[in-house]
């Protein structure tokens, strides 16, 4: 039987998907869309419901300053290559014990309540967080409940993971 693992992703790894640039590496274009297209083996792969709320101001951001229909349009352009890839959507909003793990981050003294929903996820299903926010992970590291969460930046992650494991 396959051991398989978990990987939760923050929403900075769906945002080049609507457009919106993110350069960690330089790489990056390249590898988060083999990410996108096919997954990692053994891993499963999700998406917290709150990155697309998150996407969803980030793309409104953008369209505050340019008036440009084209930017809204992106999100159901582009939602449908979510909803059919291998990366599966989590809804931390409707499970008990993410979003109770997310108020213990927020009263710890995360502001973002959408990232902490995020780490509630990961810690609900046992998953690697991938993120880079470093406030977060400095945060969860003194929190009993999330003190053991992996967490891990994407070079890290593409060293670690990604390399190790060659996409699907």
């Amino acid at each position: 039987m396959k051991n398989i693992k978990s990987i939760m992703l923050d929403t900075t790894y769906v945002l080049p998907l609507f457009g919106i640039k993110i350069n960690l590496s330089e790489n990056f274009r390249e590898e988060i869309s083999q990410l996108w297209k096919n997954g990692i083996k053994d891993y499963d792969i999700y998406l917290p419901s709150t990155c697309l709320i998150e996407t969803v101001y980030k793309l409104l951001y953008e369209y505050r300053k340019r008036d440009d229909l084209s930017i809204l349009e992106r999100y159901h352009l582009i939602l449908p290559t979510i909803l059919n890839s291998s990366i599966q959507i989590y809804n931390p909003e409707l499970d008990i014990k993410a979003s109770a793990i997310a108020s213990i981050i927020r009263n710890s003294g995360h502001l973002d309540y959408m990232d902490c929903w995020i780490a509630g996820s990961a810690v609900a299903l046992n998953s690697i967080l991938l993120t880079e926010d470093k406030e977060l992970e400095k945060i969860l590291k003194i929190i009993p409940e999330t003190k053991s969460l992996n967490v891990r930046s994407w070079k890290k992650f593409i060293t670690k993971i990604f390399n190790e494991h060659k996409l699907s």
